[in-house]
């Protein structure tokens, strides 16, 4: 999700780098965690400003996850769809 994409976020990136392949998915927190080129400041954000994070974003987290892992975007995309069929087996009907 959003929080991968901050260089800051050490351990959620250790994850995404090294977890065995079969447990990654990929999901947007939508509405919340936003990710790293959405995040708005304190004084931003005191000032009215927001960010939201949507499922558009996906390609976008895809990205960083595929950095991570050394993945090409196609790979990280088959990787992280047959892991959600396979935990969600409904959606497989969908698509």
């Amino acid at each position: 999700g959003g929080a991968m994409t901050f260089d800051r976020a050490l351990q959620i990136r250790a994850l995404a780098a090294n977890l065995p392949p079969d447990a990654l998915v990929l999901e947007t927190d939508a509405p919340d965690i936003a990710p790293h080129w959405l995040y708005r400041s304190a004084a931003e954000r005191a000032a009215g400003a927001t960010s939201r994070n949507e499922p558009a974003e996906l390609p976008r987290i895809a990205a960083v996850l595929a950095a991570l892992r050394g993945w090409s975007l196609d790979e990280t995309a088959a990787t992280t769809t047959a892991n959600t069929r396979a935990a969600l087996p409904k959606l497989a009907a969908l698509a």
